[in-house]
């Protein structure tokens, strides 16, 4: 069997084992479709995933009976490497929540439709079997976590419409009061809130952090990392600041973002409109950036009232393979009062164009690459969200900001994805609780107390997601410079882009690759 081959039947497997997350990265084919919620079923497909790597691996570059691209199969040994291991480890049973990807609940509601609905009882019914499995195995949920997750299914099923079959919405209570009853008596308080924890979270995480960055990073230099990045970003912090405020202490910029009420919005129109504005300036400069960048419009749409609660500031749901649906940026307008007009600027360009739009529609457009190199998301975050980082550094470059204060913004970002390595790594290796990762993101960003809180308890809830910004940024800029010392005045940026973009979506390590012989070519 070539290596193209085995990647087909792996990634039919890892989609059906994993159907939701088919459908939020816009592969149609599996909609109907749920997942099987049983220890049994995690276990089995670890097997068959360990399986599939050792048979990448065996596929010798160059034999002349394979049709072997060494690409492919790097690719395909790593991703059947790391879906073992999340299958193995299953960090999602310890942490039950409203948190998309992080829990299954959640992810069947922004990926679910009407064509789920006959499978939905016995899917919210096995979830809550599952939780108490894994209470009774000593992997008990936050009890914090849990209350988030019975409110999400309350707001759903406070929806007008679309009315609920009977049994669907009797199963869906049966599992909000599993939440609030049985699961709550011996749940983690907030002094446990770190997967370190529960039964083989220290193994789990340390898989996490190896699957989330996709290099050789222990939590120990992934924490200090974190630590290094917002002590480089005290300079930018003072130039920019003294620019928009005419102050250079980075604590006091900090404050003004903060605490100045005059930096929120007011109306979710205002919001909007921002979004709209960045849009256009980025969409006229698209020829600069990459020969790659699709024709696809990037929609936007508010986030859905019933998420609210639990939903970041903004996300991005691919385009659907079938042009059923658009790339859409959903953006959070509730309370607007809490929403910063510093950050948005920064948001959408991570978000939309250049970022996760741009890398999403480019990875999908490349019809010559199998499928596990162009239908991939949260697996490969490192590419994925390291991309979406270094796009809103890329539209600074480029002069995309409207102003002092919205590069600030980008400033005040660079910084939660740097806390975010110091926080996700105390929380989950260093054992820190609920209070001291919300208290370190108070002192060294701007967020606001709102946003504090859902970032910490998304961390928790997602182990290892959060480092995949930062280390996946410096990467793509280490590997850019790397080859623009190489190549000298031959350097050009937009084809860098290409080949980055023109790569699928890829480990680190396999980038590092491609991008070393495009420059030595």
């Amino acid at each position: 069997m070539d290596v193209r081959q085995l990647g087909v039947e792996f990634f039919d497997r890892l989609n059906r084992h994993d159907p939701l997350g088919a459908s939020l990265v816009g592969l149609t084919t599996y909609d109907a479709f749920l997942p099987d919620p049983r220890h049994s079923a995690d276990l089995a497909a670890a097997r068959y995933f360990r399986a599939v790597a050792r048979s990448a691996s065996s596929l010798a570059v160059g034999a002349s009976s394979l049709a072997v691209d060494d690409t492919d199969r790097d690719v395909l040994r790593w991703m059947a490497d790391a879906a073992a291991d999340e299958a193995e480890h299953c960090l999602w049973e310890a942490n039950a929540s409203a948190m998309v990807y992080g829990s299954p609940q959640a992810s069947y509601f922004m990926a679910g439709g009407d064509q789920r609905l006959p499978g939905a009882a016995a899917f919210f019914d096995g979830l809550a079997d599952r939780y108490r499995d894994a209470a009774s195995r000593g992997r008990p949920s936050t009890r914090f976590g849990l209350q988030q997750a019975a409110a999400q299914l309350d707001a759903h099923l406070e929806r007008p419409v679309p009315v609920l079959p009977a049994g669907v919405r009797a199963a869906m209570i049966r599992l909000r009061d599993a939440y609030l009853g049985e699961l709550s008596e011996n749940a983690r308080d907030d002094e446990h809130a770190g997967i370190l924890a529960v039964r083989g979270g220290e193994a789990g995480y340390r898989a996490a952090v190896a699957a989330h960055t996709t290099l050789p990073s222990t939590p120990r230099e992934v924490h200090d990392l974190g630590l290094s990045l917002l002590a480089d970003l005290d300079e930018q912090w003072s130039t920019i600041g003294k620019e928009a405020f005419g102050i250079t202490d980075p604590v006091a910029v900090r404050a003004k973002l903060r605490d100045d009420p005059s930096l929120r919005f007011t109306t979710a129109a205002e919001i909007m409109a921002t979004v709209a504005a960045a849009l256009d300036r980025v969409s006229a400069r698209t020829p600069e950036i990459t020969a790659l960048a699709a024709s696809a419009p990037c929609a936007f749409a508010e986030v859905p009232p019933e998420d609210a609660d639990s939903a970041p500031a903004a996300y991005y749901r691919p385009p659907a393979v079938d042009g059923s649906q658009p790339g859409t940026v959903f953006i959070h307008t509730a309370d607007p009062g809490q929403r910063s007009r510093f950050a948005l600027e920064a948001l959408t360009f991570h978000e939309a164009v250049p970022g996760h739009h741009f890398q999403i529609v480019a990875a999908q457009g490349l019809t010559e690459l199998p499928d596990f190199r162009r239908y991939v998301d949260t697996r490969l975050g490192a590419y994925v969200e390291g991309w979406a980082l270094y796009a809103e550094q890329l539209a600074d470059e480029m002069g995309l900001y409207s102003s002092p204060l919205t590069r600030l913004g980008r400033v005040s970002l660079a910084a939660l994805r740097a806390a975010r390595l110091v926080t996700d790594t105390g929380l989950h290796a260093f054992g820190w609780s609920r209070r001291q990762s919300r208290d370190f993101l108070t002192a060294g960003t701007v967020m606001s107390s709102r946003d504090v809180r859902q970032e910490t308890d998304r961390y928790i809830a997602w182990p290892g997601q959060a480092l995949a910004y930062s280390v996946g940024a410096r990467e793509i800029l280490r590997l850019r410079e790397s080859a623009r010392t190489s190549l000298g005045s031959r350097f050009d940026l937009a084809a860098f882009h290409d080949q980055v973009l023109g790569a699928g979506i890829v480990p680190m390590t396999v980038l590092s690759t491609i991008i070393n012989r495009w420059a030595a070519a």
